[in-house]
């Protein structure tokens, strides 16, 4: 290998290793300059449909600077193909936002009443939702005019589920009270306000009474039967001198579990260890039976909705049919005789 670098660069191998150096240097000394100057930020929206209003909206804009260099910006737009502004963020009348180096601003907005300019209402609904049609993010800096050009690429399994409906998204159903997290083998939650005001949270289990969790007394198998029984228990502890508290509430989490999870109605499912087969090619091939089983049953029911819309046909009456005009009105008034007989 040396003595093929000889012989194609001509120079012995030490003498490339300055030079090596002296490039890598460069490199790394014009990449911290352009980190330090100019502008590079990434930005996303999210457009939005809700039930509280009729149009579409922005309902968050996610700003990353990736410059180590502080930007400071007055206003944030989203340009609809070239010649609509729709204003995101105005920071004139609060000051403006200053984005620390290689740091993140992310805003949430809620659905609106309508859009207006001028004196009139606007609706960008059709450009909003139509994928196709341009959208892109700009800043007003302190530079000027600024350019989002490069989008922040999130990702989500939600778009993995679209192409393989094997995909899974299993997420955490936690309970806190006063930011402190609760298994799900907590029974009760006791909250103890101390006579200087603070507050102590104590998580029970259905087996604490195999503990000693107070210093000077232990709990019962009977104290924690049933939520009564336990704010009892402590108030007689409070009485004989053996704790002391201002006020103390109790906590029932089974019942308030029987509320808060009602949606989980369902059977607890096991976990199954798929391979590679079962998911990318199973997988796949159910997805699109899944995809074609949807479309055909999608097709059959706006099928039959169209099939309620159709009126029913009218019993055409007039010269044409045979008897003429004289005769279809006789037929019209024997029905209405005939009802009213029989509402008789």
């Amino acid at each position: 290998m040396i003595a093929f670098l000889r012989t194609l660069v001509g120079i012995s191998v030490p003498a490339l290793i300055p030079v090596s150096l002296g490039i890598l240097s460069l490199y790394l000394g014009i990449k911290a300059y352009r980190r330090k100057t100019g502008a590079y930020l990434r930005g996303g929206f999210t457009p939005c449909q809700s039930r509280d209003c009729n149009d579409v909206f922005i309902s968050e804009v996610i700003l990353e600077n990736l410059k180590d260099r502080a930007v400071t910006i007055f206003g944030i737009y989203l340009r609809l193909g070239y010649s609509y502004y729709l204003e995101l963020e105005d920071f004139e009348d609060d000051g403006p936002l200053l984005l620390r180096p290689f740091e993140t601003y992310r805003k949430g907005f809620g659905p609106i009443e309508f859009y207006g300019i001028n004196s009139n209402k606007i609706n960008l609904n059709d450009l909003l939702s139509n994928p196709k049609f341009k959208k892109t993010l700009f800043l007003s800096t302190s530079d000027g005019k600024y350019k989002v050009r490069s989008r922040i690429r999130r990702w989500s399994p939600i778009y993995d589920f679209f192409n393989n409906h094997l995909t899974a998204i299993v997420r955490p159903v936690r309970s806190t009270y006063k930011e402190q997290p609760l298994g799900g083998n907590t029974k009760f939650v006791v909250d103890i306000v101390k006579e200087n005001g603070k507050s102590e949270i104590i998580p029970l289990h259905p087996t604490d009474y195999e503990l000693k969790l107070f210093r000077e007394f232990n709990l019962t198998r009977e104290s924690l039967a049933d939520k009564e029984s336990l704010e009892r228990f402590l108030r007689e502890q409070q009485a004989e001198g053996k704790l002391h508290f201002k006020d103390v509430v109790v906590y029932d989490l089974q019942a308030w579990r029987a509320r808060a999870h009602e949606f989980y109605k369902g059977e607890t499912i096991r976990g199954e260890p798929y391979g590679l087969f079962h998911y990318f090619v199973l997988g796949r091939v159910y997805t699109i039976y899944d995809n074609w089983r949807m479309k055909r049953n999608n097709i059959c029911i706006s099928r039959a909705h169209r099939q309620k819309e159709v009126p029913p046909t009218p019993t055409a009456v007039g010269p044409d049919r045979q008897g003429g005009l004289i005769e279809g009105q006789e037929v019209v008034k024997g029905n209405l005789d005939s009802n009213s007989q029989s509402e008789r």
